[in-house]
């Protein structure tokens, strides 16, 4: 493995889950936030966690190529190039792309901000790209508007240029820090939590009473809790749900019948999820949540997806690691970095089918490039790499039998 400064990539410091008692406690106190200031904490609330995964397996499933456009081409990849494996295939030696990409959108999706350290050799070529934790990178912006990165290390801070580091950054305040979307929405993210915690340790322990115990006699405090520790250990839970009561020493129970609390505590539940989903701009119903929208079709659903949720990830992945990869030389001989989001657009047989024809019917496609797309292996015939386009649609025009032209002869004159 190559150099990389002495910096800690496995420093993590383990989550602490705030109990229920805790977080009631802080909305009793009325502190700014309910959840733990760790951005991970947020991902426990199961909409969050799927939200972020929608986004991060969008952006981590498609291609993400090194491509090079010239002499009236585009879209060529660049495969001599040492970034095309990097982006491709394998960042780093632990690593596959899929899983590297998918690790900086987690973290640009929930704190606004994704670094990768790039390791370049002598000559300035990337040779390997790392992920680091977003709080433990600070972007400092200095008088002359230059910025650099601040790294905490297990040995001490270390100062990275910003030619060493890929940075994406979500929607930004200062054009320097993407703004934290875990703290923005802190307060539905922990509202959320806190209503799954409370479903969670009603059900654990038998919290709402179905009914109530009446005692004839005036208890005393032992017998109090001598009878509930006994009615808890045998009806108590979801376990001991619906056991046969057996009551003596005049003990009565009164039934009680569910209230509005029920069905407001699942409707809370559901509208956090649309919170969240405005927080995120994601579709609801991309989180398994049936929303107030529809679509014609499943294929104008994803579309609306892909449109309103993804490309503006793809545009900030493209465009930052075009910025950070890439020389200037590069640039001006025409590589570009691109998410090709058709991979999440793969049609039914029929319908690549009758793409294909359309394409090259149209002369837009030769039977090589169509090959391609569907990974088969390159034909040897020589018309296989030539633009066939049909002859109805290309061919001569030639005029039509009740031209006015051909009955004047002054027409032209």
């Amino acid at each position: 493995m190559a150099k990389i400064f002495g910096f800690d990539l496995k420093s993590l410091n383990p989550i602490r889950r705030r109990s229920l008692d805790e977080i009631a406690a802080a909305i009793a106190a009325g502190e700014g936030s309910v959840i733990n200031p760790i951005d991970e904490q947020a991902l426990y609330s199961s909409a969050v966690l799927c939200i972020v995964r929608v986004i991060a397996d969008g952006i981590a499933q498609v291609p993400f190529k090194l491509l090079k456009s010239g002499d009236g081409r585009r879209g060529e990849d660049a495969k001599g190039h040492p970034l095309y494996d990097l982006l491709r295939s394998e960042p780093n030696e632990w690593q596959t792309s899929y899983e590297f990409r998918e690790q900086l959108a987690i973290h640009a999706v929930l704190t606004g901000n994704g670094y990768a350290f790039i390791n370049r050799d002598a000559l300035g070529t990337p040779q390997e790209l790392y992920a680091f934790v977003p709080k433990s990178v600070t972007p400092v912006q200095l008088d002359d508007y230059t910025v650099f990165y601040r790294v905490a290390t297990k040995h001490g801070p270390i100062d990275v240029p910003a030619s060493e580091m890929w940075h994406i950054k979500g929607p930004s305040w200062d054009g320097v820090v993407g703004l934290n979307a875990t703290k923005l929405a802190r307060e539905a993210i922990g509202l959320a939590l806190a209503s799954e915690q409370y479903g969670a340790n009603l059900f654990k322990n038998g919290a709402r009473p179905s009914g109530i115990l009446t005692s004839p006699a005036t208890l005393t405090i032992e017998q109090k809790v001598a009878l509930k520790k006994a009615w808890q250990e045998q009806h108590g839970g979801v376990g001991n749900a619906h056991k046969t009561a057996l009551l003596d020493g005049g003990l009565t129970w009164q039934a009680m019948a569910s209230s509005a609390n029920d069905a407001q505590w699942i409707e809370s539940r559901r509208f956090q999820i649309e919170e969240l989903c405005r927080a995120f701009r994601v579709l609801p119903i991309m989180v398994m949540q049936p929303g107030a929208t529809s679509y014609n079709s499943v294929e104008q659903l994803l579309l609306a997806h892909i449109a309103h949720t993804l490309m503006p990830w793809y545009e900030r992945f493209e465009q930052s690691a075009r910025k950070a990869l890439l020389t200037p030389q590069e640039k001006k001989a025409g590589l570009y970095i691109k998410l090709d989001s058709r991979a999440l657009m793969e049609a039914s047989t029929a319908d690549r089918v009758a793409y294909f024809n359309a394409m090259r019917a149209m002369g837009a496609m030769t039977i090589n490039e169509i090959r391609e797309k569907e990974d088969l292996p390159r034909s040897d015939d020589p018309k296989a790499d030539q633009l066939t386009p049909a002859a109805n649609l290309f061919g001569p025009q030639t005029p039509a039998p009740n031209d006015e032209t051909q009955d004047d002869p002054d027409a032209n004159n």
